[in-house]
């Protein structure tokens, strides 16, 4: 959603990176980054999870000039790609502008691919989004790996229609720049022709089961506190005289603290398994980061 500050004679506007898991988003924004061209930018912001990094930070882009004589802002996010990481997907795309969907090349990676876009026209509908009115490019990363796929063949599968394409090698800082001037401009280009992109009769939909198929869906606990005791209101400065220390042993809290620990163990079981299953497959598929 576009933000103006007309105190400031300015117009901000949200772009994200999305894709799967160790596709190269936060390579994008770390090349964009420390690229010694881009002036007046903010500090990077990094929110590091168990096997990826939601990164951000904003600038603004001279060269573009301005919008109805109002200077612009570009925010800049990457959110996780792995599939257990879904709600913070959801609330990183939500008020985005435009989208740069990073496809990883290589040829085992065209189910992820697909399973990244749907899950991003998902969460965008979610977030009251048009997936067919958000500005929205793709990236081909990782061309300089072997056995990838060929340009056409990674437009057949993912099918971004009038969405521009750039292919790229983000490690080697190729494409990157490319393509973060054509999302920029695809965003303008909406603000320009006053582009509507939210959704107000679809109603939201579920978010996809991926958890399940990625094997890592934790142990479902429910921790039941003990009902409170009632409030018994006592006099101004007349404190009882059978005050009960707080910290003392008592059953109640004892039961407190083993459900507690249970839970910790529980899930640190589920995070073990997580992480089991991403070595799995990263062997499986000889995925490297990038």
């Amino acid at each position: 959603m576009v933000l103006i500050n007309k105190a400031i004679n300015e117009v901000t506007v949200k772009l994200v990176y999305y894709g799967p898991g160790l596709c190269g988003k936060t390579t994008n924004l770390e090349k964009i980054y420390a690229n010694p061209k881009l002036d007046n930018k903010g500090k990077m912001i990094s929110m590091s999870t168990e096997t990826d990094r939601t990164l951000f930070f904003d600038f603004m882009p001279m060269e573009l000039g301005t919008i109805a004589g109002q200077k612009v802002r570009v925010q800049l996010y990457t959110v996780p790609g792995q599939v257990f990481y879904d709600a913070t997907r959801k609330l990183v795309l939500r008020g985005a502008d435009g989208v740069v969907f990073v496809a990883d090349s290589q040829e085992s990676m065209k189910e992820s691919n697909l399973d990244s876009l749907r899950n991003l026209k998902t969460n965008l509908r979610i977030n009251r989004l048009d997936p067919d009115k958000v500005a929205v490019v793709f990236q081909y990363n990782k061309r300089d790996l072997p056995n990838v796929s060929s340009v056409e063949e990674m437009n057949a599968y993912l099918q971004p229609g009038n969405a521009p394409v750039v292919e790229a090698s983000a490690i080697n800082g190729q494409g990157v720049t490319a393509t973060l001037r054509a999302a920029i401009t695809r965003i303008l280009d909406n603000l320009k022709n006053n582009v509507d992109t939210a959704l107000y009769e679809e109603p939201p939909l579920a978010p996809p089961d991926l958890t399940q198929k990625a094997g890592t869906a934790a142990p479902k606990i429910s921790v039941a506190a003990p009902d409170p005791a009632p409030f018994e209101e006592v006099e101004p400065f007349d404190a009882p005289t059978d005050f009960e220390d707080p910290f003392a042993p008592a059953d109640e809290h004892a039961e407190l603290l083993a459900n507690a620990r249970a839970v910790v163990t529980a899930l640190e079981a589920a995070l073990e398994q997580a992480r089991e299953h991403e070595r799995a497959l990263a062997a499986r598929y000889g995925v490297r980061q990038r």
